[in-house]
């Protein structure tokens, strides 16, 4: 096998976040424009619910297996997973794609199993680093993998049976939500504590606020909302996804943004992450006020706001080039981040001018495919070359 490809398979972000960023175009480029190039349209169930799995499971799911498994290493003190361990991992993750593109050819049960093994497998390989090491605060983080597994299989056998209950749009919608805890945990340990790290290398007297409580309370409070989702109580979920945003915001408030404009990578996570408390907000209000604002328009905040973005944020630290330590983001990733903010707000627009809502949803799509094909042009060098650490920060101050 040449070099650079052996290269691949030194560390889980390499593949995973390739992974993540070639099917986050490729799944956009064959749901926006698949008929019109030859191809048979993606079907699970329904076209839109392919299109919702395969950016939750499919471009959610590499992007979460990328990062937790590199930061497994620095939780444990361990030599992150390599070799065929992370081989079979995204072997399994390639069929799940392939099986669910072919419903029809893939009979139900077998479907199932590849993504039981990608998620069975990651959350068994997080779950066992995180027990050897004693790390047991992070291993919340292993059964939340295990739970979106859970309810990726019932998902799709729902989908493909046909099951009016449990009605698989709606699992496909906790299944946003339990994305939007992880990211609120994981966002909110390591934003805070890089931003800190820049502002005192750079010399400020400022740091980011403690919010305990808001801390504790905002993931309790998404999770409420996904239980009250999935129990149908409307308002009521529509509620609580209100609080989790304004608790959310409340947390953001506090991390100094207005203080990196300096630090385009920085500035990246503070956008990305302030998609959360916007999609809740805007999710629940659209429950709370359906006649006004539509549920599916804004749940895209959540998806490819605050999903995409923070996907991005993150990735782009492990693209960003190093100058005497500290991470530096060129061009192609400045252009990543601002073709895929620019696609979230035309594809929010599509809500409020349905007559449009075509034009504004082919834009959104192509900016979107730009923003990718950007990272991945950004990325490619550094996945193929030497192993550089940490993955995704530089020096601390």
């Amino acid at each position: 096998m040449p070099r650079p490809f052996a290269d691949l398979w030194l560390m889980p972000h390499r593949p995973f976040l390739l992974a993540a960023a070639a099917w986050a175009a490729v799944a956009i480029l064959w749901w926006q424009w698949g008929a019109a190039l030859g191809l048979a349209p993606p079907v699970l169930g329904t076209a839109a619910l392919w299109h919702a799995h395969e950016m939750l499971a499919g471009m959610g799911g590499a992007a979460a297996a990328g990062y937790l498994l590199t930061a497994l290493a620095s939780w444990t003190g361990r030599p992150a997973p390599s070799g065929r361990v992370l081989k079979l991992l995204v072997g399994c993750w390639l069929l799940q794609r392939l099986a669910v593109a072919a419903p029809g050819v893939v009979p139900p049960a077998l479907a199932l199993l590849p993504g039981a093994g990608f998620f069975g497998l990651l959350s068994a390989v997080l779950a066992i680093g995180i027990l050897r090491a004693g790390a047991w605060r992070r291993l919340g983080l292993a059964a939340v993998i295990a739970l979106l597994g859970g309810g990726d299989a019932l998902l799709i056998l729902a989908a493909l049976e046909g099951w009016a209950r449990p009605d698989p749009a709606l699992l496909a919608r906790a299944g946003v939500m339990l994305f939007a805890l992880l990211i609120a945990v994981i966002g909110g340990r390591m934003i805070p504590a890089f931003t800190d790290n820049w502002l005192r290398q750079a010399g400020a007297a400022a740091r980011c606020r403690p919010t305990p409580i808001a801390d504790r309370l905002g993931p309790l409070l998404i999770a409420a909302a996904a239980g009250l989702m999935l129990a149908e109580l409307g308002t009521a979920a529509g509620a609580a996804l209100v609080a989790a945003g304004l608790v959310q915001g409340w947390r953001l408030a506090g991390w100094r943004g207005w203080k990196i404009r300096a630090n385009p990578l920085l500035l990246m996570l503070h956008a990305g992450f302030a998609w959360l408390p916007a999609g809740l907000v805007l999710t629940g209000l659209a429950r709370l006020l359906p006649l006004r604002l539509a549920e599916v328009d804004m749940l895209h905040a959540l998806t490819m706001g605050a999903m995409g973005g923070l996907i991005l944020a993150v990735a782009a630290r492990a693209a960003a080039h190093r100058a005497g330590g500290a991470l530096v983001a060129g061009r192609l990733l400045a252009a990543a981040a601002l073709l895929l903010w620019l696609a979230v707000w035309l594809r929010l627009a599509a809500g409020p001018w349905p007559g449009t809502a075509a034009v504004l949803n082919g834009a959104a799509a192509l900016a979107w495919l730009g923003g990718w094909a950007a990272f991945l042009a950004a990325f490619l060098p550094t996945a193929l070359g030497p192993v550089r650490r940490p993955v995704f920060s530089g020096t601390r101050g």
